[in-house]
């Protein structure tokens, strides 16, 4: 394929790939079987690092915002760490591309360490924060350029098989992280309070095995890459990187997104609460950022963050959305499940914990089951609204579930069928958004369904936290008839509710239990928009070659093509 038809098949493709002189995309080609096996199996061991990190870092954050009596702020980490992923998606999407992808993924992993590190040192919640942040920078690339090394490294018809297998690993990793959650993190006797720091330190020796395991073939299969094709890659300035990265877009998406849905957390903690001047300064200063953001991306950039063009393709913008909307739904159903269950069923953090697993088990395991599925019938898009249809039955079982008297059995089964439908779904819609582009512009597809997840998980975050402190306060003084410390009982629950008396105590766990049903109804009506995205997908043929199939999607003819290409160059 020469230049000018390469160059038709990117316009025809619908997304605004990288030139072709500055992609790094690793050919697979180049490698024998046992190189490929080794750095596969660095990818799984990697897998099996961060998803261990991930179990029990947010299992140990509870003990976190006990420790720091800020257990009403608890959920402001993750939002955190979702708006920081929607904006350095595209940097490190763009970095893999200019520098390498081992260089990209160790600068990823160095920003991981060191956020690990200032979290397990932290005197203070602000430090914690900041902890977050470094931690949110280096998880993001992790996370994105993992799945770019699979994307580049594996044919469609058996990507989604290598993106089940990805997460399989986490489910040894769950039991490993429960059984030293509670040794890690729950003092006992004369230990010390803040025990939950070796949690880190535990984290940090883990991930690191994860990293080497991953970079030390990354990096020799990449050499070897560049050695056999014997070209020079042009270096950039950083001024010409910052405006590939769309730097000024990717400012106001996170000015926007902060300003925007932390008030939701924090709008209890001020005087008046939503009525604060400085809360709705906050609110609308973030709509303001939100407008100017799109102004910018519409007109004045020719880098957007989320390529403009990936809408007009109908099957990447159903897959993508539904991603976001699934997001949204984990997040708002899952952000205090573990602390209700702890309080309603006077369970430590490792047994709660047990009882949510039965999501992420079976997610993954019908992630795998799914993909060879849909290697064996060469379609993905029926996948989709299988899982659906399976996700709402099971978040509507949540319902009647975490009401405080319903069995533990009724709990991981409710959990178990929503699981199992996300799983299928998350899996066909992944294969559909990467397999409907060219080849060469999956990094870029990628990076747009991290980005629109990570929109989604700072939105669910940010929805949880509002019900919390806005609702939960309200159903504390309906269901409690004797005096009672609110303050106390949204901060610091694991030290204040113990010393309650039996019936205040109870009727504190009711309105618990209100707001954790509020947020699976919340769960169900977002599937409503789930459900009308999959009728925007058409067929994946997971045997045709990416280049023709991207070609197919868009419908555009030769000549319109080669026009749009003439007027990129």
């Amino acid at each position: 394929m020469d230049h000018e038809q390469k160059d038709v098949a990117v316009a025809e493709s619908g997304i605004d790939a990288p030139a072709e002189s500055y992609s790094q995309m690793l050919d697979r080609s180049l490698w024998t079987r046992k190189e490929f096996l080794v750095l596969s199996a660095g990818v799984l061991i990697q897998a099996f690092a961060y998803s261990f990190e991930s179990n029990m870092y947010y299992g140990a954050l509870g003990y976190v915002t006990a420790y720091f009596t800020v257990t009403s702020l608890g959920s402001i980490l993750p939002t955190i760490l979702q708006i920081l992923r929607a904006a350095l998606v595209p940097f490190f999407i763009k970095i893999s591309d200019v520098v390498g992808r081992a260089e990209s993924v160790s600068i990823a992993i160095l920003f991981y360490l060191v956020g690990l590190t200032i979290q397990g040192a932290a005197g203070s919640f602000v430090q914690v924060a900041v902890g977050q942040i470094f931690y949110g920078m280096g998880s993001t690339g992790v996370l994105v350029l993992t799945q770019v090394v699979i994307a580049d490294t594996t044919h469609l018809i058996d990507r989604g098989i290598m993106f089940a297998l990805w997460d399989m690993p986490g489910i040894a990793s769950i039991f490993m992280a429960q059984a030293l959650l509670d040794p890690l993190t729950l003092p006992k006797g004369d230990e010390p309070q803040d025990k939950w720091r070796r949690a880190f330190l535990v984290t940090g020796l883990v991930s690191v095995v994860g990293a080497a395991a991953l970079l030390t073939p990354l990096w020799r299969l990449q050499r070897k890459a560049k050695r056999a094709i014997n070209r020079r890659f042009e270096r950039r300035s950083l001024r010409w990187l910052l405006h590939e990265f769309d730097a000024v877009g990717a400012l106001l998406l996170t000015a926007g997104m902060s300003l925007t849905l932390l008030p939701m957390i924090l709008a209890n903690s001020y005087e008046g609460n939503w009525e604060n001047a400085k809360i709705l300064g906050m609110v609308c200063s973030g709509v303001v950022f939100i407008i100017l953001l799109v102004i910018w991306e519409v007109k004045y950039t020719d880098r957007p963050i989320m390529s403009m063009k990936i809408w007009g393709n109908r099957t990447a913008f159903g897959a993508l959305v539904i991603g976001l909307v699934f997001a949204i739904m984990s997040s708002v159903n899952y952000q205090y499940l573990t602390l209700y269950l702890v309080i309603a069923r006077n369970l430590t953090y490792g047994e709660a914990s047990l009882l949510e697993r039965g999501y992420p088990i079976v997610w993954t395991i019908l992630q795998l089951i799914t993909a060879l599925l849909m290697k064996r019938f060469n379609t993905c898009r029926p996948f989709v609204w299988i899982g659906i249809v399976i996700h709402v039955i099971g978040v509507g079982l949540m319902i009647p579930a975490r009401v405080p008297t319903a069995s533990a059995a009724f709990v991981v089964i409710s959990q178990a069928i929503a699981g199992g439908g996300a799983g299928i779904a998350n899996i066909a819609s992944t294969v559909a958004v990467t397999g409907i582009v060219d080849k060469k512009d999956v990094a870029t597809v990628l990076g747009a369904q991290q980005v629109l997840s990570s929109i989604g998980y700072a939105i669910g975050g940010a929805l949880a936290g509002g019900v919390w402190t806005q609702y939960l306060p309200k159903r504390l003084a309906k269901h409690i008839t004797s005096p009672y410390d609110e303050r106390l009982a949204l901060n610091d629950p694991l030290k204040y509710i113990p010393s309650l008396d039996p019936v205040t105590k109870g009727q504190l766990v009711e309105a618990y239990a209100d707001s954790q049903m509020l947020m699976s109804i919340i769960t169900c009506c977002l599937a409503i928009i789930a459900c009308i995205c999959t009728l925007m997908m058409r067929h994946v043929d997971l045997l045709k070659d990416q280049p023709d199939q991207s070609q197919e999607a868009t419908g555009a003819s030769d000549s319109l093509a080669k026009e749009k290409a003439a007027d990129q160059k």
